[in-house]
């Protein structure tokens, strides 16, 4: 293993560790009140919390009206004493979870009474403090429920969302799959540009989680259109722990599948992970090192070719982190993660030869730096720096000994047409005798063995192309809180934060890319072409990288006001976003405002602040001092956009792809540039996409450790982006209004021809606000939560309805996938505008959603843990060309809905997960623990994502099946 790179880690993270605080980091927080035993409110007790995670105790004083916070506490259990002269000395245990409050008063008699230790506070759905939703996942619920092996996986444990098997979009939250955010211990990992999940973070060293799915105060900048995640890593602790896990699944372990599909289980699979941590400095310094390593075996199945190479995958993944406490109002945490995903031979077709395979390398790259000071019981201050780096794509198994060239005499080495790219065996055509006596000579050599012979009309040679997508995000925030006030307090909170995401593409072609051999049935400019390459003029570094970036600085003020039974939250984000692309310079004197040149970076779009502020409102209401009734409202302007490459001059691509044309000796004698994407023009003073939330609700604490809470969440999507035609209004029929808003029967953009025109290139097509666009979503969630000594239960039941005319999630074909924001098929061309059947259900509508989950403590030292859930089916639609056709040439169906949006629904599905672990002592503190967890025990693989296309053979049959019954089995050594 390479454990020791984790343990250089941590020595080279001490250096950023021991460095002096500046200024949010993966906290929580224990507040409360202190009293007499009459009643009487306690000022001047001094609070002490101690913790294995918390390197030395942190403390502070009661004040005035006996109140006392203590924040930026780590995860974990807390041992809390409460000390004041002339009284006895009180102890009470709290468990602290992240970016959560746990409540915990206090009594305390006179001197000479002795006081035990109570049942451990812990936080519950009662929130004095806000009006926020959120949901915390404990160590202890991670551990003991049935779960999977990525930071994904997690997200089925949320109440009130849809469960979903996407492996790269995330589940519908009241806005679309790319619109949640996601944090991985601190750090956010949504990929630059695209609003999904990076693919690579996985579970096995978190050791919380929480989520936010409504009510958010201007706090750690929340802006999501979703949900958003966080988590806490483990740390280490003042005792030297550590845990080794072997987790496995062959094939053998799952069920068989619906006729005609593959599942990720389809395989064998395997997950190595050891982790490591304790004290460097007593009291002072800890530290925490994990290693983890997945690996995939799958056995291709042969083709016409023959037997075909397995396809592999392994990732070796290394972390380390240091959690330190200079003194005891200080505490910083500095952690590094880095991550490298090798595949092999993962794609093939049905008659493909063995080398034409394609894999994939990824490395993901997490620093983060974090810390709090707590200047004194009243203020305390943060900061956060965080550094993501995603570089991957994917890339042939082999490497072609070729590199392509647009010079006319260039010899094609026609010997080895299977060695110098990705070649197109040809097939006879009837009648035609000299293409066909041309051609045989290349059946021979490079066909499969049919049945009367060598048969054209396979694939041989190399993978086809060398697909480079580096994603980066560069990010730093500050924070300062301030308590003031009497009778009437206020926790001030000012924030401001600065980021970049990035992304670098490079696509080039294996050697000549794309072969075929036209036999002389094609000319080019007068002569016959006998054979053809294909292939990206990034490929001879003609082409630079496109590089696109998107910039934001935020700054957030909350105040959280407190009197009596009633706590108010009123804040506000204010945001300014700066999208650049490639391949123009700004230039005022010009009509368009830019020139053309290549390679540079330009200022594509700025929403200023005054465009960007987002309001937070929230009153909380403690009825009888324990229970409550709050509300709030919330406005996100999501940051997540695709633009800065989706409309960059540097998919302006004219030249960009080459069609090389040789004559019978494989002599070059043309080559011709072929254009493709456009970059685009942005409408002037567009209002910024924004999602609207009304969240009323009530949680209350009922006895034997068990509390609920009932809300009520409404969220209102408008102004919508999206590349559309200049000519839309005008061209493909517009009602005079789109949900109320009238639709101008105008260009956007007047002198669009004129200013592309001036550029020398562009698109006919521009940025704009769609008239109308709007999604709501209506959403009904009553929870409850019950603790005790064994065991834990959550029980979770919600209606919502999903709908609008703006679908980001159903715009395309394979929809689980990274589409462009703001440049996908919506309200391209006719067939695809707002009013052609797209205002009805959308596809993330699940009316109906239970989950039921729970673990409970054995007597010989075993647990038990269940997820149980049902939910309502995925809407769906007919797609068809054919009533467009008065309007398009176009036979494409993608997105041209037949009927109205979601008018179909597919079946609804339950299933029931369950895990088991059973420890056994071993030797002093060593444990032995074999865990099985058994996943959809009941086999219900039910189908979804139906076929939409009319005249498809498959059209009404479902595309995917939930997966299959599979059983886990884990060794864990804990010690």
């Amino acid at each position: 293993m390479k454990f020791s790179r984790a343990w250089r880690m941590c020595l080279s993270l001490s250096l950023v560790a021991l460095s002096d605080p500046l200024f949010a980091q993966q906290t929580g927080v224990i507040s409360g009140s202190i009293t007499d035993t009459n009643g009487g409110v306690l000022p001047g007790v001094t609070v002490e919390a101690r913790s294995n995670v918390l390197p030395g105790p942190r403390a502070t004083t009661s004040g005035g009206n006996g109140d006392y916070r203590l924040p930026a506490l780590p995860p974990g259990e807390y041992t809390v004493t409460f000390t004041l002269s002339g009284m006895q000395t009180v102890t009470r245990k709290a468990t602290v979870q992240l970016s959560q409050e746990t409540a915990l008063d206090a009594k305390l008699g006179v001197a000479g009474l002795t006081e035990a230790v109570t049942v451990t506070a812990a936080a519950t759905f009662i929130d004095k403090d806000s009006a926020t939703v959120a949901t915390g996942l404990s160590s202890t619920q991670l551990a003991e429920l049935p779960t999977g092996t990525e930071y994904r996986d997690l997200m089925k444990l949320i109440p009130g969302i849809q469960y979903t098997q996407d492996s790269v979009r995330g589940p519908s939250a009241g806005g679309s799959g790319q619109d949640n955010v996601y944090n991985f211990d601190g750090v956010n990992v949504t990929l630059p540009l695209f609003g999904t999940l990076a693919a690579e973070p996985s579970s096995h060293d978190i050791a919380e989680v929480i989520v936010v799915k409504g009510g958010a105060r201007a706090v750690d900048f929340d802006r999501a259109g979703g949900l958003s995640i966080d988590s806490v890593s483990k740390t280490g602790t003042d005792k030297f722990k550590g845990q080794v896990d072997y987790r496995f699944q062959t094939q053998d372990m799952t069920a068989n599948l619906k006729a005609g599909t593959r599942t990720r289980y389809d395989q064998d699979r395997a997950w190595t992970s050891a982790g490591l941590g304790g004290p460097l400095l007593t009291d002072r310094l800890f530290f925490y090192a994990s290693y983890y390593r997945p690996t995939v075996d799958r056995a291709n199945q042969a083709n016409v070719y023959g037997e075909l190479p397995a396809f592999n995958s392994t990732r070796n993944e290394e972390f380390g982190k240091l959690t330190f406490t200079p003194s005891s109002n200080v505490l910083l945490n500095a952690s590094y993660r880095y991550s490298k995903r090798l595949e092999v031979s993962d794609q093939f077709s049905a008659a493909a030869a063995p080398t034409t395979g394609t894999g994939g390398e990824s490395t993901q790259k997490i620093f983060t730096a974090d810390g709090s000071w707590v200047i004194n019981p009243n203020s305390y201050a943060t900061f956060k720096f965080t550094k993501f780096s995603n570089p991957g794509g994917s890339r042939p198994d082999f490497e072609a000994n070729a590199t392509p060239s647009t010079t006319v005499g260039t010899r094609l080495d026609i010997a080895n047409l299977d060695t110098i790219g990705r070649f197109s065996v040809p097939t006879p055509i009837s009648g035609q005798t000299a293409f066909n006596s041309f051609i045989q000579p290349l059946i021979d050599r490079y066909g499969y063995n049919g049945a009367n012979g060598k048969a054209g009309g396979g694939i041989v040679g190399y993978g086809l192309e060398f697909n480079n997508q580096d994603f980066y995000r560069d990010s730093g925030q500050v924070g300062y809180n301030l308590t003031v006030g009497g009778s009437v307090k206020h926790d001030l909170h000012f924030g401001a934060q600065m980021y970049k995401d990035s992304e670098d593409l490079i696509r080039s072609s294996n050697g000549w890319g794309q072969l075929t051999a036209p036999g002389g049935r094609i000319s080019i400019q007068g002569q016959p072409v006998f054979y053809q390459a294909t292939f990206g003029q990034q490929t001879t570094g003609a082409i630079s990288p496109i590089h696109s970036e998107y910039e934001s600085t935020s700054l957030e003020f909350n105040d959280t006001i407190r009197t009596g039974r009633w706590t108010f939250n009123i804040g506000a984000i204010a945001s300014r976003d700066t999208l650049y692309g490639q391949d123009l310079k700004e230039d005022a004197s010009t009509l368009s405002g830019y020139v053309f040149e290549r390679g540079t970076r330009y200022k594509m779009y700025q929403l200023d602040f005054g465009k960007m502020i987002q309001p937070r409102l929230g009153a909380t209401w403690a009825y009888n001092g324990k229970d409550t009734l709050y509300a709030s409202f919330a406005q996100y302007k999501p940051a997540a956009s695709s633009l800065p490459r989706a409309a960059s001059w540097a998919r302006n691509l004219s030249g960009a792809r080459v069609d090389a044309y040789f004559d019978q000796s494989g002599t070059l004698f043309a080559a011709v540039p072929v254009a493709s994407s456009s970059g685009k023009l942005f409408v002037p003073d567009m209002t910024p996409r924004r999602t609207d939330e009304f969240l009323l609700g009530t949680a209350k604490t009922f006895s034997h450790g068990v509390s609920g809470r009932l809300y009520g969440r409404y969220r209102a999507g408008s102004h919508f982006w999206e590349d559309t035609n200049n000519t839309a209004r005008t061209a493909f029929n517009p009602p005079a209004t789109v949900h109320g808003v009238a639709v101008p029967k105008e260009l956007y953009i007047p002198d669009l021809n004129d200013k592309v025109a001036q550029i020398g290139s562009g698109s006919s097509y521009v940025i704009a606000e769609l008239d109308g666009a709007y999604t709501r979503y209506w959403e009904g969630t009553a929870e409850l939560d019950w603790r005790g000594e064994k065991g834990s239960a959550t029980l979770s039941l919600s209606t919502a309805r999903y709908y609008g005319n703006f679908d980001q999630d159903n715009s395309t074909t394979g929809n689980d996938a990274a589409i462009f924001i703001g440049s996908s098929n919506i309200a391209d061309a006719a067939g695809r505008q707002l009013w052609d059947f797209k205002d009805g259900t959308l596809r993330g509508d699940r009316p109906f959603m239970m989950k039921l989950s729970g673990s409970w403590r054995l007597s010989w030292n075993a647990t038990v843990g269940a997820f149980f859930f049902a939910q309502s089916g995925q809407p769906w639609e007919m797609w068809s060309y054919e009533p467009y056709r008065a309007l398009t040439t176009s036979t494409s169906s993608t997105n041209r809905y037949a009927e109205k949006a979601g008018s179909r629904r597919s079946p609804s599905h339950n299933q029931l997960d369950l895990n088991y672990t059973q420890s056994f002592k071993l030797k002093g503190s060593v444990r032995l623990q074999l865990i099985a967890n058994v996943f959809n025990l009941y086999n219900k693989q039910t189908g979804y994502n139906f076929d939409p296309f009319f005249n498809s053979a498959t059209f009404a049959q479902p595309r995917n099946y939930f997966d299959p019954r599979r059983l886990e089995v884990t060794a864990r050594l804990r010690f």
